[in-house]
């Protein structure tokens, strides 16, 4: 809804636009025309503040549950980060609408052990469970589920796996690199005081709450090292 009526608002403001284009280039511009023409923009920019301000819907953030767990220190819950971490607890991940598979690997193995290991774990590290299916199959399913959000800035980056011999190698993911500009002041002047933009910075990082969920053949045993040991976790289907 909200989206139709940014459309409609912007399909009015570029008829104004194309009406006063031809409207004035039939003509030969004079000082006094010129700023005629200038006024008439001018005037456009006013009105077009009460009328976004009529149609805009008005929105809320998600609410973050906020616990103390100390004095002056809070512990933060993200309700839809929780939400789909129950999913995945309570076995119903695959079937869970607010979850999205952002990449999948396959493997054929046929051997009766697997390593995970992870060589970047000092600078990244990943939640990974493990379902184990019915049937020994010789397939090994890795994929990487991140929760929906329409709020998401940047594209999901999922980390590389690679398998090489009895070893399942999570290989760390290229680091986001986001430059976040906001409008801090939306009066009209403000595009040309150059008083309406500031800049927050920028910073790399990696994407919060993408998990790694491994489907293995029956009875193949995990094993893990250091880098590993406290990420796995196995999943009752």
């Amino acid at each position: 809804m909200a989206m139709m009526a940014s459309l409609i608002t912007l399909l009015f403001l570029l008829l104004l636009i194309i009406i006063a284009f031809v409207a004035f280039s039939k003509v030969r511009l004079s000082l006094g025309k010129t700023r005629l023409v200038v006024g008439f923009y001018m005037a456009l920019l006013f009105i077009s503040v009460p009328v976004f301000y009529a149609i805009a819907e008005p929105g809320a953030p998600e609410p973050i549950e906020v616990d103390e767990i100390g004095p002056g220190q809070y512990s933060y819950h993200d309700p839809q980060l929780n939400a789909f971490y129950d999913a995945l607890h309570e076995g119903r991940l695959t079937k869970y609408k607010s979850a999205e598979i952002i990449a999948r690997w396959n493997f054929d193995y046929q051997e009766e052990r697997l390593q995970i290991t992870a060589p970047d774990y000092e600078r990244y590290s990943t939640f990974i469970a493990v379902e184990r299916k019915d049937v020994r199959d010789g397939r090994l399913e890795v994929l990487s589920y991140a929760p929906k959000s329409p709020d998401r800035l940047t594209l999901a980056n999922p980390p590389d796996i690679r398998l090489k011999g009895n070893q399942l190698e999570i290989i760390q993911p290229e680091r986001i690199h986001l430059e976040a500009v906001r409008f801090y002041h939306d009066f009209t002047m403000a595009q040309f005081t150059g008083m309406g933009l500031s800049t927050t910075g920028s910073d790399h990082f990696f994407l919060d709450g993408t998990l790694l969920y491994l489907r293995i053949p029956k009875d193949l045993q995990i094993d893990t090292d250091e880098s590993t040991e406290h990420d796995i976790h196995f999943i009752d289907k």
